[in-house]
């Protein structure tokens, strides 16, 4: 038994994704999905006889089950009593045809944009996002709501603006999020996150005595972490994607929309409110140096020859940890040509001088 979803790839509007799942519900891993490429553009796979071939189930009343699942992680009553303000960007995407009869109930006044299904529109350039995200930041203010959401096509990830119109970039999302996921449930003894994610988290977390586990930076190894660990109360993304165990393993952008409504609710904070009373403690710049795919591994292993003093996570590409301030990430993109340079700081000068140094060691490595 296993899985497949086909959709339109968020990111290009000329691709289609075919994501496998296995017998458990969770992402194949990467050393799986590229053996299935190889066999599949190889033909090298069998060919099933006539009685042998298989089927395909699709679940009968899917919707009213993942309905009531829904509403029974959802502290309802909380929401309903905040009388929250709320809009909402569908994106012309799945969520048009589900959310809006479950958030129905919560008692919340929601204003919905683009709230129906257009396939020719599922995938937004990165000019109709900005757009999009300045409209839904009008919005909100214009009317004095509390919150903005934007959820992905595919319903899975979401984009948040505060009360103020702010857009909030994902790393900084998370840092908030993780906080108020905190402070509503203190009896939280583990987090994940993926190694990408800002120390703050780490500091957040420490304060309060609660674990954090990194994973690698995708969906399927937050995933997996979620499986593995029981103890694990709350996944966070740096691409909007969140992971509330008990409701489900796999990110899920209406359930985050509707969570992060609940932690507003119980904790009686928007979240501007909290962004204005925690200033960022870190400066994070990024870069990406060009590296074919045939480099990779030979930039890999110069990286690990010249960081030998110093120490490395390696869960994935190599993070280095120059103290409690400071840490660099060096990693190899999963799919396109390039090399991730991340490097974060209580000082932005030098998270910066990081950066270029590596962004020069790696043009010098790449071109030998």
């Amino acid at each position: 038994m296993a899985g497949v979803h086909v959709r339109k790839s968020p990111f290009d509007k000329k691709l289609c994704d075919l994501i496998f799942f296995d017998k458990g519900g969770r992402d194949l891993p990467a050393a799986k999905t590229k053996s299935i490429e190889r066999n599949f553009f190889g033909e090298e796979y069998r060919r099933a006889s006539y009685e042998k071939v298989g089927t395909l189930n699709f679940p009968e009343r899917a919707l009213e089950s993942y309905t009531d699942s829904f509403i029974k992680c959802i502290d309802t009553e909380a929401i309903r009593k905040a009388r929250l303000r709320v809009a909402i960007d569908y994106s012309y995407g799945a969520a048009a045809a589900i959310f809006p009869s479950i958030i129905g109930g919560l008692g919340v006044d929601v204003i919905s944009l683009n709230a129906f299904l257009d396939p020719s529109k599922f995938t937004r350039t990165a000019e109709e996002f900005f757009a999009a995200a300045e409209r839904l930041s009008e919005v909100v203010v214009s009317l004095g709501y509390d919150i903005g959401f934007m959820l992905d096509g595919g319903a899975e990830r979401i984009h948040v603006a505060d009360e103020k119109g702010n857009f909030l970039e994902h790393q900084r999302l998370l840092t908030l999020i993780t906080y108020l996921y905190l402070e509503v449930y203190p009896e939280t003894k583990k987090i994940a996150v993926p190694i990408t994610a800002s120390m703050e988290v780490d500091d957040i977390c420490r304060e309060r005595n609660v674990q954090v586990v990194r994973t690698g930076d995708s969906h399927s190894e937050l995933m997996r972490a979620v499986t593995a660990d029981p103890e694990i109360g709350f996944v966070g993304g740096t691409k909007g994607g969140f992971i509330f165990p008990k409701f489900l393993f796999a990110v899920d952008g209406m359930f985050s929309a509707a969570k992060i409504m609940e932690l507003i609710a119980k904790s009686k904070t928007r979240i501007g409110e909290l962004a204005a009373r925690m200033p960022e403690r870190y400066f994070l710049v990024k870069r990406n140096v060009a590296c074919p795919k045939d480099l990779k591994g030979k930039v890999m292993r110069k990286i690990m020859e010249d960081t030998a003093e110093h120490y490395r996570v390696l869960i994935d590409g190599v993070k280095i940890i120059y103290d409690n301030e400071t840490s660099l990430l060096l990693l190899p993109d999963r799919e396109r040509d390039i090399f991730h340079i991340n490097a974060e700081s209580r000082t932005k000068s030098r998270a910066a001088r990081l950066v270029s140094e590596y962004e020069k060691k790696l043009n010098e490595w790449i071109a030998e």
